[in-house]
């Protein structure tokens, strides 16, 4: 439960030093993210979408950032179940045991939210988007 009061009191600090972050142009399709200043992204391309991927650490809270520009646009239903699958599978390879379930939030666009903890007893909030175009998933977890 601490860990909880932790993980929201955190994402409150976040909010409040949002305003250090800085609007960071990902790929080339015109995509922005508002992240750390001078973020490097890593880039992979997976049967023709392109995947960015950032992490930025300040005091005792990581940022992360997963962006993927798909090849095709998706139907925002058809973008929802993708982005819901994409966000159960990457439970495994971030050590996520426990979530409290994937919520929907009413929006134009698709718009998911879930907490986790991983093995390590650390919280995560992820906030997940789509416009059928681009999938965006970020996060941020005490350390």
């Amino acid at each position: 439960m601490e860990n909880l009061i932790l993980l929201l009191t955190a994402s409150l600090v976040w909010i409040k030093s949002a305003k250090k972050f800085k609007k960071t142009y990902v790929g080339n399709r015109g995509q922005s993210v508002l992240f750390a200043p001078g973020a490097m992204f890593e880039r992979n391309i997976c049967g023709g979408d392109e995947i960015y991927f950032s992490e930025h650490q300040e005091n005792f809270l990581s940022y992360g950032v997963l962006l993927a520009q798909l090849e095709e646009k998706l139907e925002l239903e058809d973008a929802s179940e993708m982005l819901n699958i994409y966000l159960n599978r990457l439970r495994k390879p971030f050590k996520v045991p426990y979530h409290t379930g994937i919520t929907h939030c009413p929006s134009d666009l698709v718009e998911l939210e879930d907490y986790w903890q991983d093995e390590d007893q650390v919280d995560w909030k992820i906030k997940a988007y789509s416009n059928g175009t681009t999938m965006a998933i970020l996060y941020v977890k005490n350390q």
